[in-house]
């Protein structure tokens, strides 16, 4: 329970500070979230983050996303021409190729410090705290959906894997913010 109250208290601290601090302090709380969901042995946890962090450095290296340049460029893709789409496709490929490559390369490293349930249960909690992160970015928008945690009827519904009767109730873990 204390965990929770400063993963909460980290959390909601976090998006009134400067950029590098908001970021530091949402890092610290996918790690302690991460960790605690996967059950990670503070013996795993010295070598499984580093490679972790390796990843996700290898990761935004090659995130240079083409789309992203032309929805800043405010252009409609209907005016793009067809040797224009096609070469922004195909940079999209070669993104998704590298990204690819590196999630192999170092889901093959997971397993040599981990046991194969942990690396699956590490991606499902990844996914579970960017699926947290996305609904909490959605509230604080002007517009967005408050009070919202998950699909049309408001139930979020239980991640998979999850622990029936757990910390977080049936169906679930603790909310993360």
């Amino acid at each position: 329970m204390t965990l929770m109250m400063g993963l909460l208290l980290l959390a909601a601290t976090a998006w009134g500070q400067p950029t590098d601090e908001r970021r530091d302090r949402l890092e610290a709380a996918k790690v302690a979230f991460i960790t605690r969901e996967v059950g990670l042995t503070s013996e795993e946890a010295k070598v499984f983050w580093p490679l972790q962090n390796a990843m996700e450095a290898e990761l935004r290296a090659v995130d240079k996303d083409p789309l992203r340049d032309l929805h800043e460029a405010k252009r409609d893709p209907k005016s793009l021409s067809d040797a224009d789409a096609l070469k922004l496709l195909k940079e999209l490929e070669i993104m998704a190729e590298k990204r690819e490559a590196i999630r192999k390369k170092y889901q093959k490293k997971f397993l040599e410090v981990l046991p194969a349930h942990k690396v699956v249960a590490y991606m499902v909690a990844e996914r579970e705290f960017q699926r947290r992160l996305r609904e909490k970015l959605e509230e604080r928008r002007p517009g967005g959906r408050p009070g919202s945690s998950g699909g049309p009827s408001g139930h979020s519904g239980g991640r998979p894997g999850g622990r029936p009767g757990g910390p977080g109730g049936p169906g679930g873990p603790p909310p993360l913010f």
